[in-house]
């Protein structure tokens, strides 16, 4: 867990956003943490619909993270899509959101979903490489209503 805390940290000190369920909350064991993750999967997510989390780890050290969200709402299918993922800023440029994007692909949530919606910022060249090179097609480009930042909209058939 140490390590996974500091992903996020390095996260907050290139100046991203680590949302609150990202993280344990004040007093909450890692054991708890992780448990109610996993209950996550079967019960209502911070998003409002059931998550999969996963991380991906070299050694002992947490690289990265990725979710599938079993379903979407009307506010995930404007802006969030079906799956989030980060990788720690000192691990990026190296493949490794790409594998865990096509490592998450062969998993039976994202099989049974058949087809996953994907979001991203035209800027963030690298997260659209990582989405193309798994098999993503580009559906359009938009302005998010609500967020109003320019998004990429991707679909991935799985399967």
């Amino acid at each position: 867990m140490p390590s996974y805390l500091g992903s996020l940290e390095e996260m907050r000190q290139v100046g991203e956003t680590v949302w609150p369920g990202w993280m344990p909350k004040d007093g909450e064991s890692h054991v708890d943490f992780v448990e109610g993750l996993a209950r996550e999967a079967r019960e209502l997510g911070p998003t409002g619909v059931p998550t999969s989390t996963w991380w991906g780890v070299d050694g002992e050290v947490v690289v990265g993270r990725i979710v599938v969200r079993h379903r979407l709402t009307e506010k995930l299918r404007v802006f969030g899509g079906h799956v989030s993922y980060e990788v720690r800023p000192s691990r990026r440029r190296q493949g490794l959101a790409t594998g865990m994007l096509r490592l998450l692909l062969e998993e039976a949530e994202a099989r049974e979903l058949g087809r996953l919606s994907l979001t991203c910022s035209p800027d963030n060249l690298a997260s659209n490489r990582t989405i193309l090179a798994n098999g993503g097609v580009l559906e359009r480009s938009a302005i998010a209503e609500g967020v109003g930042r320019m998004t990429n909209y991707y679909w991935i058939l799985v399967g």
